[in-house]
């Protein structure tokens, strides 16, 4: 997957994770349970597996990685394969590194200031903060895992963005799989896997990319 597709896919994560959500007495009761167990959660590390569906694609890209994060604000976001690439924010800094003639390189084009505003919706949400972005209306539906489906309200992501569906896991609070839906032919879907909530992760996770 190219960087700037990579960076659209954090812009839409950035968003999906900061969202607005109902003010339905039911759903809101079920948003502050989300809240309330989402601010438990100190750490979170788990493997992922994204794939993306186009309609003029003969099959599926997909790529896999892992993702690490430590409150109140470090994250690691790495793609392991096919292409490796790497997104880390701690103490206030945000560095992008890309696989570049046999090792992973500093990307210095400017785009890691941008991702240090998206990875700081992520981890608000993290902290369980969901109620700083207008730009999407959430139904919740409860069911063997909780289910929040996010539409975009308004214009400006029209042809970009339909729908995004956020599966949680009950137990840890912890999302399971997010999927994308641009439009009726294309959509990109995440899964985590192997994930782990509040267990120690060095400080080393967010300072080394190797």
């Amino acid at each position: 997957m190219r960087l700037t597709k990579v960076s659209f896919l954090f812009v839409i994560c950035g968003m999906f994770l900061a969202a607005v959500f109902h003010s339905a007495h039911a759903a809101d009761a079920g948003f502050e349970a989300l809240r309330k167990n989402s601010a438990q959660i100190k750490t979170i590390q788990a493997d992922f597996i994204q794939t993306k569906s186009m309609k003029i694609l003969s099959k599926p890209l997909i790529s896999e990685g892992r993702f690490y994060y430590a409150a109140p604000d470090s994250f690691r976001w790495e793609y392991l394969k096919p292409l490796k690439s790497i997104v880390i924010n701690h103490k206030g800094k945000t560095k992008r590194y890309i696989y570049s003639g046999g090792k992973m390189v500093e990307d210095e084009s400017g785009g890691a200031q941008g991702m240090k505003v998206i990875l700081g919706e992520i981890t608000s949400w993290m902290s369980g903060n969901f109620d700083q972005n207008p730009s999407f209306k959430a139904t919740l539906k409860e069911g063997t895992y909780t289910q929040i489906t996010l539409t975009p309200v308004g214009q400006n992501m029209n042809g970009m963005l339909q729908k995004v569906i956020i599966t949680i896991s009950k137990k840890d609070a912890a999302v399971k799989s997010v999927n994308i839906v641009e439009n009726e032919s294309s959509a990109t879907i995440i899964d985590f896997k192997n994930t782990q909530t509040n267990k120690n992760i060095p400080e080393s996770i967010f300072q080394d990319i190797e």
